[in-house]
């Protein structure tokens, strides 16, 4: 069964592979065959995540080849992002659905990439003001709360705390300091090292979720321990966010 957000994903790591200067020329080649066979796909994906990491693929291959097709279909994506968020956003629930799930800031990251691309002032406006939302639900006095996977946050709802999730840890460092980077605002960039030190304990638990014996990284944070299993999403999440932060 086909799955827009594996998708998504896909056209995420495509576009970031061919945007490397040091990855050989034939997998580039190769890697931009598949990018251009698979894009297209994109115009009948309705998952506002899907969307948003094809907006990052889409980015990252118009560093390396910038075109009007590509810039046009940047746009449209965005644009189904903000016609979300007017459509579902309210005075106390800056967002894009009634919701947050996982990989929630995916979501204000690709308009800040979407803005890079197009300098339409709004998409900064929307991708700061949702950014802004996610981190006053997951940040509490430098403290990084990932919403839980048992349970969510629906709003009006409470929210679950457990169980937190690696990913939700390496994507918000990737997403901070994209916005600091985008924006110079110095607040992303101290978020972006306090969710990383999710990793290392700096948790609800006080846990090392990050196995320096290993160097894998446990599965979850759950409401009385850490899940004993590495997995590896959970590892890749850690370093994407470790490679993140190594650029400051």
């Amino acid at each position: 069964k086909w799955s827009e957000d594996a998708h998504g994903r896909a056209l995420w790591a495509l576009g970031y592979m061919y945007s490397l200067q040091e990855i050989p020329r034939d997998f580039k080649d190769k890697a931009e065959k598949i990018f251009l066979e698979t894009f297209p796909a994109a115009s009948i994906m309705t998952s506002p995540r899907a969307i948003a990491y094809t907006i990052l693929g889409l980015s990252y291959y118009n560093k390396s080849k910038k075109s009007q097709y590509v810039n046009e279909n940047i746009k449209k994506l965005a644009d189904f992002l903000v016609s979300l968020y007017k459509t579902t956003a309210t005075s106390d629930w800056l967002w894009f659905e009634k919701y947050l799930t996982y990989s929630n800031s995916k979501l204000p990251e690709a308009l800040f990439y979407a803005y890079n691309a197009t300098k339409n002032k709004d998409y900064l406006r929307i991708a700061e003001e949702s950014l802004n939302f996610l981190i006053d639900k997951t940040f509490d006095k430098g403290l990084f709360i990932p919403i839980g996977q048992k349970g969510w946050y629906f709003k009006d709802k409470e929210r679950a705390y457990f169980d937190q999730q690696p990913i939700e840890a390496g994507y918000s460092v990737q997403t901070l300091i994209t916005a600091y980077k985008i924006t110079g605002n110095l607040k992303y960039k101290i978020l972006a090292s306090d969710a990383f030190q999710w990793f290392l304990g700096k948790n609800k638990l006080n846990q090392t979720v990050y196995n320096e014996s290993t160097g894998g990284t446990h599965d979850g944070l759950g409401e009385s321990s850490i899940n004993l299993n590495q997995g590896a999403e959970s590892t890749v999440s850690y370093l994407i966010a470790r490679l993140s932060l190594m650029e400051f």
